[in-house]
């Protein structure tokens, strides 16, 4: 009786003893001719050489890589110079093909000391890599170029960047010509020097291309000669060979070209190919847009600076009999707009001035311009009507009639200088904070003149009142930001009336600008930094009393009774 024996088993090899090889197999070995098709289909190639290094066999692709092998002939050129070294490996350029090859010992290959050679084209890799690295500079140069253009927002900076990032990596000379407003425009190069000029129309008119990429009408960069930018040859002068190659491309702009670049290269500098010229398109996308967003920024910050010259308050003017002050603090203090506003001039009779003072409901832009509105409202009221209760009651209707909705509280009112010294100040209000009055004492009283906000009722009633300031007095005039300034120790409790009134009264004595700045520099302390609605005070002061004048001591000398002196 058999035992059959079980557990694990040695696992045996193919060619192992007792296992036959794949080869050995019946059926499984191919004959001569079903193998060299197989070895023809191969990437590589496959030369096979007997013990005496002679060529007994190669597949087709060592036909096509290695030239020049002869059957029963050792292997020539750089194989068979690897061979004869008795190298392992072999690596060498044939008729411009990268080969590497490694050499394989086989006793079995007709007789003892027979071997094969593998070799493979590698140039596609090799190609590749390189295509990779090229890949890998390009977007370098495209990411460092980007973040060199988007530095600045000024025009002169930019258009300088330009020209200085594109030399040495596109060209050996770099010129920007920007659009052309009227008749002539400005260029700028970079190259063995940095430099800037002008240019005609007929200047460009001789460089065709670039007078075309000026219209938008270049929609892909074109290479050109020296000779094709004749015209504008100051702005190429360091270019001067004839035999080299310039790469014209628009840059593009919103609705326009920004400007156009000009690429020059010399004749011992390659020429421009297809991937220089993609280069060359991309680097100039990000330029255009670079150029447009510092034309755009220009175009907009002028339009702003203008804006602003218009809607904040004006310089307070130099009146003789009255002293003038002003703190203004917007709430974005960045815009250094206000909703608040205020505007102070001479006034056409009886000498003094004539002054404003408002808050229009909201802050920032909007409530500025609504603020300058206002202003040169009351400006044109002011020329035909003198009283201040009647101009207010004309802006009410103005300002109802407006398609803005929109109010503003305000005094509106004049200081002139009395008989006996001092101010005489007659004030109306429309729905404002009561102006405060600063006497010599230190003593603070309120001016309350009431009345209905300034563009919210059709049926508004004003009131005013007059005030006489001593020489020295002053009448402080404040928004709501300044008492619903929150700060202090809770960081959320409002200045308060209270307060400022109590800070005036230490303010005696102190010329108008002195009292504006404190109050000021008093209100940045109780906020600390932390954000506040528009802030602003007019301090409109009578000068103080001129100190009597000390009369001059006069020596007198005896007059000599017999003529000499004593």
């Amino acid at each position: 009786m058999s035992v059959a024996k079980h557990g694990p088993q040695p696992v045996r090899r193919p060619g192992e003893a007792g296992e036959p090889a794949a080869s050995d197999a019946p059926g499984v070995r191919p004959d001569a001719a079903e193998l060299a098709g197989l070895l023809d289909l191969v990437d590589q190639a496959v030369v096979v050489c007997d013990q005496a290094g002679k060529l007994r066999w190669c597949n087709a692709p060592a036909w096509r890589l290695l030239p020049g092998l002869r059957l029963g002939e050792a292997p020539t050129g750089p194989l068979g110079r690897a061979a004869a070294r008795g190298d392992k490996l072999f690596e060498a350029e044939v008729e411009g093909r990268e080969l590497s090859g490694r050499r394989v010992e086989r006793d079995s290959l007709w007789g003892v000391g027979g071997h094969a050679w593998l070799v493979r084209d590698e140039s596609g890799d090799r190609e590749r890599l390189l295509s990779q690295a090229a890949q890998g500079t390009r977007s370098e140069f495209l990411a460092e170029a980007g973040r060199t253009l988007c530095a600045s927002l000024h025009p002169g900076r930019t258009v300088r960047a330009v020209v200085k990032t594109a030399v040495p990596a596109l060209a050996d000379t770099a010129a920007v010509f920007l659009p052309i407003d009227g008749t002539w425009s400005a260029w700028h190069r970079a190259g063995p020097d940095q430099a800037s000029g002008r240019f005609t129309v007929a200047e460009a008119e001789e460089a065709p291309l670039v007078a075309r990429a000026l219209r938008g009408l270049l929609t892909r960069p074109e290479r050109c000669g020296r000779r094709d930018l004749t015209g504008l040859a100051d702005a190429l002068a360091p270019w001067r060979d004839d035999d080299g190659e310039a790469l014209v491309v628009t840059l593009p702009g919103v609705g326009a070209p920004s400007g156009v670049l000009v690429l020059a290269r010399g004749s011992g500098r390659p020429a421009f190919d297809a991937a220089d010229t993609d280069l060359a398109e991309e680097f100039a996308a990000r330029a255009g847009m670079a150029l447009a967003a510092a034309a755009l920024y220009t175009e907009q910050a002028d339009a702003a600076s203008a804006m602003h010259e218009e809607l904040v308050p004006d310089a307070l003017p130099r009146i003789p009999g009255v002293h003038l002050a002003a703190a203004y603090r917007p709430a974005h203090e960045g815009l250094q707009l206000s909703g608040d506003f205020y505007h102070v001039r001479p006034s056409a009779v009886g000498g003094g001035a004539d002054f404003v003072f408002g808050d229009v409901c909201g802050s920032g832009v909007e409530a500025a311009v609504i603020g300058g509105r206002v202003r040169r409202s009351l400006r044109t009221l002011a020329a035909v009507e003198s009283q201040p209760v009647p101009v207010l009651h004309r802006l009410n209707e103005l300002l109802l009639e407006d398609s803005t909705a929109t109010f503003a509280t305000m005094v509106f009112g004049s200081a002139r200088p009395a008989e006996n010294g001092g101010l005489d100040v007659l004030v109306a209000g429309g729905g404002h904070l009561p102006p405060l009055v600063l006497r010599t004492n230190g003593r603070v009283e309120d001016v309350d003149i009431g009345g209905t906000l300034v563009g919210a009722l059709p049926e508004a009633e004003f009131e005013q009142a007059t005030v006489h300031l001593a020489p020295g007095e002053l009448m402080l005039l404040y928004s709501d930001g300044i008492t619903e300034a929150r700060g202090g120790p809770t960081e959320q409790e409002m200045y308060g009336e209270h307060r400022l009134i109590r800070d005036l009264a230490t303010c005696a004595g102190m010329p108008a600008g002195a009292v504006a700045e404190r109050v000021d520099l008093l209100l940045g302390q109780w906020l600390a930094g932390r954000p506040h609605d528009d802030l602003a005070v007019l301090v409109i002061q009578a000068p103080p009393a001129q100190p009597a004048a000390t009369p001059a001591l006069r020596s007198e000398r005896a007059e000599p009774v017999d003529g000499r002196p004593r």
